[in-house]
């Protein structure tokens, strides 16, 4: 759907979006539904106030910071955030400038629609923060396939996984002040270190030995709260930062190898192509 024609609730503030629409006139008492949902990348002026919403919504932050008013209450958003809104619940959502919102979001409709989310402790207006949340964006990531894909079985896939990612989400809640929430509250310190830091940090033991904790206690909080290790995570957000430099700085195989302290730049070719699945001469040939 082109900009011009997007429902006016849709924000414009978006680097780049990929979004779905399935249904915008749902039955109010009709089955659960799913209305639209979709992935953005915002932009650093990205702002959004609403008085109100017509459907109930979920949104998850898979990258970035931010912060999110819901009613009165004001709360800070980082990778793991889950918030929720609905028809009578004013909110504001602000990206961080300099470390922008990735986010993830999926409108729904339906006489069971506010039951689910108070099921999933997300009842409208409502906040948490996941373990896990790989999992929880893997979820997500479904939704977007099937709701992409516009086939006569999209709005009864998307449904079904609606129900999957409201229980993921309500096995995963991590409770609000206990002790699950500060070791995840390391854990997001720590992963966000590592991001911050890729360029340089050549192991997680120089990241572990300059954060001030032990590769051990790092070692159990990934595997608490994520899918992969911290040499993986490290791994994947230098190859992550190579895959910019190569694509948009043009800086050639051997340069960017430099850049990113490997010895030499078959070695960095080799890890590339371990997490990308594809060489580096071959991401710039595409």
């Amino acid at each position: 759907m082109r900009s011009r024609h997007l429902p006016a609730f849709v924000s414009r503030q978006v680097v780049a979006a990929e979004r779905y629409f399935l249904d915008l006139r749902p039955v109010a008492n009709g089955p659960l539904t799913v209305v639209c949902g979709g992935l953005e990348r915002v932009q650093a002026d990205y702002e959004v106030v609403r008085e109100d919403f017509p459907y109930c919504c979920l949104e998850f932050v898979a990258a970035g910071h931010g912060t999110v008013s819901l009613r009165d209450r004001h709360v800070s958003l980082s990778p793991g955030s889950v918030f929720s809104y609905g028809p009578g619940v004013p909110h504001v959502i602000r990206t961080d400038r300099r470390r922008r919102l990735k986010k993830f979001y999926v409108d729904f409709a339906g006489r069971d629609a506010v039951a689910r989310l108070r099921a999933a402790r997300l009842a409208p207006g409502s906040h948490l923060m996941v373990g896990r949340p790989r999992e929880v964006e893997e979820i997500f990531g479904l939704l977007q396939q099937f709701g992409r894909a516009h086939s006569r079985h999209s709005q009864l896939l998307c449904t079904q996984m609606l129900g999957v990612l409201l229980t993921k989400i309500a096995e995963r809640a991590l409770p609000p002040g206990g002790g699950d929430a500060q070791a995840f509250a390391t854990f997001e310190r720590f992963r966000e270190y590592l991001t911050t830091h890729r360029k340089r940090l050549v192991s997680v033991e120089q990241a572990t030995r300059e954060f001030g904790l032990s590769s051990a206690y790092v070692c159990r909080l990934f595997r608490r709260f994520d899918t992969e290790s911290p040499y993986q995570y490290l791994l994947r957000q230098r190859m992550n930062l190579a895959a910019d430099l190569l694509a948009h700085d043009g800086l050639l195989v051997r340069q960017v190898a430099a850049h990113l302290g490997f010895t030499d730049q078959y070695q960095f070719s080799r890890a590339f192509k371990r997490v990308s699945g594809i060489s580096p001469g071959r991401l710039l040939r595409r």
